[in-house]
């Protein structure tokens, strides 16, 4: 009977110790002593039994918490006292590092540390990431020990994030500088990293984040050339005997890193209007481009072919039809007829465009309207259309007015890719599957609308590099989009990086 009377005591307890360690925001209702009669003896014993057993992890997990707090407090003053008053980017991921190696040394591999550096240095040279210059200086500052080694770390993780991320947020990073800030890579990847270093094979994880592309060695070859070209200080030698500035250089290097070697694909460097089809390593095709004018720009992207459409309709984008075409309708409605537009209401009949006042829609974002060009030897489109994956819309298409592929600027476009050789180019891809020339020829007779799968692997970059070395020569493009116009000029111990290198 004691146990029994001690049972209502018991919950209340524990209710409490329960509240007291979880610390909700609003108690809990206490339970009522007018359910516990309800249960059983057994019941109510193995109730109190749970809530003490609830209670006890709850404090086990708040004192580990309180424990762990104080450990990484611990190895923060260590830290601190360790690398004086330089500043960590990445000092709860760096402290971590340290917390759960026991302070082991991670930079004992010189031939990883150097390889680092290398590529450290080159980035900091671009302008990219001022922080990242800053956290480079005060490793190139800090003599050898323990101290350095941190301060390696805390860099390293913020090469590693960059390296692991620059290929989805080129357009942001390496075209609209400032934009870049240090962040901590995945536990998943700082992870892989610490193995490595545990393995002895930090020197082979280190390498694998080098971009194989022999353009970003050759161009970061003589940027590094140009760094350490200089006299007094460990400052730059300035301009290449082109007139190049090293920051260009450096700068347009790191563009370099989104862009594999040349074997499979297309590729298409904005500021050169050309567009080069490599497959197995050999050049398949060349053909000039007609790319974005500066307001339309086409974006540096990745994608992949996915289809070939022969005789393709041009289904108008808005920002299109509400910047150039509306106006061209409100002076004369008699113009879609004259370059085959289609005008389509919102249920897609299609009206007469006489029958619009268009002048309304002149400054409006949109319209209750649809603009379609049928195919046909008008269709902005040309002939062939080579459509890919792309959030902005963006594919490479022919066009029926070749003449314009005879001027020296060829920003042109509202942002997609015309291609002179677009017949050349869909011979390719339709052979592979399985067009013979005649059925290409009676589909492009016929005037109808027929797509092909597109076989084969074929990815397309298009890239933008105004600065590059090939062949020994530093070869420059017009920045027709103005992306270089304001390079940060950082400042960095030359000297010191070559010597370390």
């Amino acid at each position: 009977m004691k146990a029994f009377k001690l049972l209502p005591m018991m919950l209340a307890f524990s209710s409490f110790a329960v509240a007291q360690t979880t610390a909700p925001a609003e108690a809990a209702p206490v339970v009522q002593d007018t359910i516990l009669p309800q249960l059983s003896f057994a019941a109510q014993q193995a109730r109190a039994a749970e809530l003490m057993k609830q209670a006890d992890y709850a404090l086990q997990q708040e004192q580990i918490r309180q424990e762990e707090a104080r450990k990484f407090a611990e190895a923060e003053a260590k830290i601190k006292q360790e690398i004086g008053n330089n500043v960590l980017l990445l000092s709860q991921a760096t402290t971590k590092v340290y917390l759960d190696s026991q302070f082991s040394k991670m930079w004992n591999d010189k031939t990883a540390e150097k390889v680092f550096l290398k590529e450290y240095a080159l980035l900091a040279a671009s302008g990219v990431s001022s922080k990242s210059a800053k956290a480079l200086q005060q490793i190139l500052s800090q003599p050898e020990g323990l101290g350095r080694d941190i301060l390696l770390t805390d860099g390293f993780l913020d090469y590693l994030f960059y390296s692991k991320n620059v290929f989805k947020n080129a357009n942001n990073w390496l075209y609209s500088l400032g934009s870049y800030s240090p962040k901590a890579p995945s536990s998943e990847q700082i992870d892989k990293w610490v193995n490595a270093v545990r393995e002895g094979e930090s020197g082979q994880f280190v390498s694998n984040l080098v971009p194989r592309n022999h353009l970003y060695r050759d161009t970061t070859e003589r940027v590094l050339a140009m760094a350490g070209g200089s006299a007094k200080k460990g400052k730059i030698s300035g301009e290449t005997a082109q007139g190049t500035s090293f920051y260009k250089l450096a700068l347009n290097a790191q563009r370099l890193r989104i862009i594999p070697n040349f074997n499979n694909g297309i590729f298409v460097n904005i500021p050169s209007y050309q567009l080069y089809y490599f497959r197995d390593g050999a050049l398949a095709l060349q053909s000039k481009v007609i790319v974005g004018r500066n307001e339309r720009r086409t974006p540096v992207m990745y994608s992949k072919l996915s289809n070939v459409v022969v005789n393709p309709p041009w289904n108008v984008p808005t920002s299109i039809m509400t910047k150039d075409i509306v106006p061209k309708l409100a002076r004369d409605p008699g113009y879609a007829d004259r370059v085959s537009l289609e005008i389509l209401d919102g249920n897609g009949n299609k009206i007469n465009a006489r029958s619009v006042n268009w002048s309304q829609y002149i400054n409006a974002k949109s319209t209750p309207y649809r603009i379609r060009q049928k195919a046909g030897d008008d269709s902005a489109l040309g002939r062939y259309k080579f459509n890919m994956p792309s959030s902005d819309a963006i594919y490479l298409h022919d066009t029926p007015n070749h003449g314009l592929f005879g001027k020296t600027d060829r920003a042109l476009s509202s942002g997609c890719v015309r291609v002179a050789k677009s017949d050349e180019l869909a011979s390719i891809l339709l052979k592979e599957a399985g067009w013979s020339v005649d059925k290409k020829n009676k589909v492009l007779e016929s005037k109808k609308t027929t797509s092909a799968q597109i076989q084969s692997d074929n990815p397309v970059y298009l890239y933008y590099v105004t600065a590059w070395v090939e062949g020994g020569k530093v070869q420059t493009l017009p920045d027709i989009y103005n992306f270089d116009a304001k390079i940060p000029q950082t400042s960095i111990n030359w000297n010191k990086v070559r010597s370390l290198i």
